[in-house]
């Protein structure tokens, strides 16, 4: 093509038609700037689509992410609730000095002060950051709702922990007050495993300055954990509604 359009330049030149040389270069010119500005045109158009085809996979992937905290958080709202109720028994329990019901009483501490591990996967969302196609996304609710997701997420993380902390300091109070070695008879049972053991709560342990932090970690237990479950229902209502606006987006 190339050789066809010079061959012209060459007969133009020769037979002297300057005029004529000089309008077939401009349009020569004409035609290569359209070319070019089809060409980035459509460059352009591919890196828009590869753009969107992109973004659209981190959406997906953060979709995956929040079904599966969304299982986690489901999970806490039952275990949570269980929990306030195991301790309100508890407690009451304790206070009438009803020892019928040992593993009840053991089995309220230890959830108190087990730690509950909670495994929120935020990995789609910071590769969408990182990757920074988050200045592609055409949606500004969706924007939204990703931000207010995982800022639920930092609420429940946030106020798990200072539960946990509270938790294990209390927790250290009792190993050195000595309450925890009468309460499970560790020197009768000096080879048993802390997740099966069972406590004796007797009368005289109730005299012991052990026996009011105990009361203390039961009655959080039974009024914060329950508070906790409001945490998570947020978490989940802002998790199924970031889903539908994914799936709605990602349909386009």
């Amino acid at each position: 093509m190339l050789n066809f359009f010079r061959k012209i330049r060459y007969n133009l030149m020769e037979k002297g038609k300057t005029s004529k040389y000089l309008k077939y270069a401009i349009g020569e010119i004409v035609l290569v700037v359209i070319g070019i500005l089809i060409a980035l045109q459509v460059n352009n158009q591919n890196q828009i689509k590869n753009e969107k085809k992109a973004l659209k996979n981190y959406l997906e992937k953060i979709a995956t992410n929040v079904k599966s905290d969304i299982k986690v958080a489901d999970f806490m709202i039952e275990t949570r609730t269980q929990q306030s109720q195991l301790c309100a028994e508890a407690t009451e329990l304790i206070s009438k000095k009803d020892w019928s019901d040992q593993r009840k009483i053991t089995k309220a501490v230890f959830a108190m002060i087990i730690e509950q591990p909670l495994n929120f996967n935020r990995s789609g969302f910071e590769s969408l950051k990182n990757a920074g196609y988050l200045q592609y996304l055409d949606n500004t609710e969706i924007e939204a709702l990703i931000y207010n997701y995982y800022n639920s997420v930092d609420k429940v993380i946030f106020e798990e922990t200072s539960l946990q902390v509270w938790a294990n300091d209390l927790d250290l109070e009792l190993h050195k007050s000595g309450f925890f070695s009468n309460w499970l008879e560790l020197e009768k049972r000096p080879n048993q495993k802390m997740r099966e053991a069972l406590g004796n709560y007797t009368d005289v342990l109730t005299e012991h300055k052990g026996n009011d932090i105990v009361l203390s970690i039961l009655y959080r237990g039974f009024l914060f954990t329950a508070e906790l479950t409001g945490f998570y229902e947020e978490q989940v209502t802002l998790g199924n509604e970031l889903l539908k606006a994914i799936e709605n987006y990602n349909l386009k």
